[in-house]
C-alpha cells in the first residue's frame, strides 16, 4: 500500500532526509521518500500499518501533517 502526506514546516532537504529516516524505521514500513520542494511524502507499508503512526513520526520531529491520500500500490 501506498500513502503520500502533505508535510509542512520543511526548512531544507536536511529535514526532509531526517524524516526519510525516522520513518524508515517504523515497522511496517517498506520504503519513504520525502520531496522537499514539493512537501510531500510517499511511503510504501504493508496494509496492517495505521497510518497514524505516520503522523506520530513527523509530528515527533517538529513537523506537520495536512493530508493523507492512501492508495493500492500497483
Amino acid at each position: 500500500m501506498k500513502t503520500t502526506l502533505t508535510i509542512g514546516g520543511m526548512h531544507c532537504a536536511s529535514c526532509a532526509f531526517k524524516i526519510e529516516k525516522a520513518l524508515g524505521k517504523i515497522e511496517g514500513v517498506a520504503s519513504a521518500s520525502v520531496n522537499y520542494a514539493i512537501e510531500k511524502a510517499t511511503v510504501e507499508h504493508d496494509e496492517a500499518l495505521d497510518t497514524a503512526k505516520l503522523h506520530d513520526a513527523i509530528h515527533g520531529l517538529g513537523y506537520t501533517t495536512s493530508s493523507v491520500e492512501p492508495s493500492s500500490a500497483h
